[in-house]
């Protein structure tokens, strides 16, 4: 399956929560915090040759013993294609990761930024290793 035999559908945010405890009392950012990460991805199969790709992103951020911020995104996309065989769906999900990524990644930054924080970027992922565990 190549990036051409899939049709984008649709993108959207299905779930999104941003937590700021320490607001409105926020130290310092001159130390660098302990930025934790956890991406995962979820396939749907809603029939008729269309696909829910959920990348699902959580991170937190915390310096000395306190939470800085904690965000849970939800990024999900719908997808037109047609599905033969595990190898298949593999390759569904690894290349709407890669269409829905840039998305997820603006969100983040932006929602960090608005909440008082320098932007989080985060770096490019390859998503054929999550396959590899």
């Amino acid at each position: 399956m190549k990036t051409s035999e899939i049709s984008l559908i649709g993108q959207y945010i299905k779930d999104l929560s941003f937590e700021n405890p320490m607001a409105p009392n926020l130290p310092s950012q001159n130390n660098n915090p302990t930025v934790n990460l956890d991406v995962n991805t979820t396939y749907l199969d809603l029939k008729n040759n269309t696909h829910e790709v959920n990348l699902k992103i959580n991170c937190s951020a915390s310096i000395d013993n306190g939470t800085l911020f904690a965000i849970e995104l939800q990024y999900a996309g719908l997808i037109k294609t047609i599905i033969n065989n595990e190898k298949d769906k593999k390759k569904l999900i690894i290349s709407a990761s890669y269409l829905l990524f840039p998305y997820a990644r603006s969100i983040i930054s932006n929602i960090t930024m608005e909440g008082g924080f320098k932007p989080l970027v985060i770096q490019p992922i390859e998503f054929e290793n999550m396959f590899k565990k």
